[in-house]
């Protein structure tokens, strides 16, 4: 099972809260950009790919030529022939009914909105581009198209958000019957506008959100199946899974991560400096490690945790002390030979983990 991740890191305007890679969408780059991701891909050509995630930055501002191009040149450079799942990122804003037809035709299974909020005023504050009103009509042309497999992702604990904001944001969105929402407390991330402006975040507020929203969804019949994920029936991302169950994956395109034949690298941030090097027939890594068996151990209980199904009893062997402690304090569960995270633990998780691994 090997995934595929592409980064195109090109937005009509940079959200005040981002970190990611992106710049301001610029159609000649972003052609050349476009090439030299299918010239990329060629290193790896016909490794069986089992799922595909075209994220950014803002994948939805490409044009529809770009869009199709891209499309058509991974589907032939790679076999697909064992594909489980293809997933593109969209914001209301850039997805017309072209776009999402296109996406359609090329049987991309999986689309991924980016809501935040159905607050106009909050989404304003965030840098968002799109009101509520845009993000109804694209999602509803999206099912009448025929899509059946959509995430809506939400953020939470934005500055003059309410509990009772909170509350009818849930609710609204439920409405929408999508198989998938993803929730993400603000964090505020050094070269933000946000932390330009010294925003601050109120954890014990995100927290009350957090808990809110996981009895909402579980009234709703959805499974908490990741700290941040909820799906209804098998509708998880099954591209997201693999990583937090630490299977290998190839990334394509600037700053992209890859884990492949037992080595994590990554490629420059540099979108000038990746062109130049993918042109000239070089890689255009800045990072590279061989992952031991110690390394490998640590990190699939650091990301293994973050899911309901756990991870085998067999990774704590030297931990036993550490894990007896968080049992008794109601923070760890062990079903089946597996260790989980009980619910109380899941806003608090990362310093359960560090201290597992």
């Amino acid at each position: 099972m090997l995934g595929l991740y592409i980064h195109i890191p090109f937005c009509k305007k940079k959200c005040f809260y981002c970190d990611f890679l992106s710049i301001n969408y610029d159609d000649v780059l972003t052609d050349e950009y476009i090439s030299t991701i299918i010239k990329e891909s060629q290193q790896y050509k016909y490794n069986s790919i089992s799922t595909i995630y075209i994220g950014g930055g803002t994948p939805s501002v490409l044009s529809l030529k770009q869009l199709e191009k891209l499309i058509k040149h991974i589907k032939l450079n790679f076999d697909i022939s064992n594909l489980q799942e293809f997933t593109v990122e969209l914001n209301p804003e850039s997805t017309t009914i072209e776009k999402l037809k296109l996406l359609y035709d090329e049987n991309i299974t999986r689309l991924s909105f980016g809501l935040q909020s159905i607050n106009d005023n909050i989404l304003q504050h965030l840098g968002r581009l799109h009101n509520f009103n845009k993000f109804q009509e694209v999602y509803n042309n999206a099912i009448r198209i025929g899509f059946d497999n959509i995430n809506i992702d939400l953020m939470y604990g934005i500055q003059n958000q309410t509990l009772n904001d909170w509350e009818k944001t849930i609710d609204t969105v439920l409405k929408f019957n999508s198989n998938h929402i993803s929730l993400y407390p603000l964090t505020i991330e050094q070269g933000t506008k946000f932390y330009q402006q010294n925003i601050k975040v109120d954890t014990d507020l995100q927290r009350q959100m957090y808990e809110i929203a996981c009895n909402m969804f579980k009234i709703n019949k959805f499974k908490h199946y990741e700290i941040s994920n909820w799906a209804k029936e098998d509708k998880y991302s099954k591209h997201n899974k693999m990583y937090w169950q630490n299977k290998e994956y190839i990334g394509l395109g600037a700053s992209s991560a890859s884990y492949y034949k037992r080595y994590r690298f990554k490629n420059t941030l540099s979108i000038s400096e990746y062109i130049k090097n993918i042109t000239h027939g070089k890689n255009s890594i800045i990072e590279k490690e061989y992952i031991d068996d110690t390394i490998y151990n640590i990190e699939t209980i650091m990301l293994g945790l973050r899911l309901s199904d756990g991870v085998d009893e067999k990774y704590f062997y030297n931990k036993k002390n550490i894990l007896d402690k968080y049992i008794n304090e109601g923070m760890l569960n062990i079903k089946n030979n597996k260790v989980s995270l009980t619910e109380e633990a899941l806003f608090i998780s990362n310093s359960i983990i560090s201290d597992l691994i």
